[in-house]
């Protein structure tokens, strides 16, 4: 019996965000990356454009890695059904860009 694929993914969020409250759905969507330094280099880009409007407050923001639950019909049901908090089976910051 083969054992279904997890994957890790990389995304970021506002360091201010309560962490009890990290996957609950906003309306404002999460953008996933395949690895760390693509998700540092669009973190990097955003302080960059925030930074250049003299208008703009940079929080500082953490680079998150997940890991999702193995990929199975329950597990996808889950997903569409609860949102991506549904979906993860562990989630640690990584890196903190100020």
């Amino acid at each position: 019996m083969s054992q279904e694929p997890s994957f890790t993914f990389y995304t970021y969020s506002a360091a201010t965000e309560p962490e009890e409250q990290r996957w609950a759905y906003t309306g404002i969507p999460d953008n996933f990356f395949g690895d760390v330094h693509s998700a540092r280099a669009a973190v990097l880009e955003l302080r960059n454009d925030i930074i250049d409007d003299p208008d703009g407050e940079w929080p500082r923001m953490h680079i998150e890695k997940i890991e999702t639950l193995p990929v199975s019909k329950d597990t996808l049901l889950a997903f569409l059904n609860d949102g991506v908090g549904a979906f993860i089976k562990r989630y640690e910051i990584v890196e903190t860009i100020e």
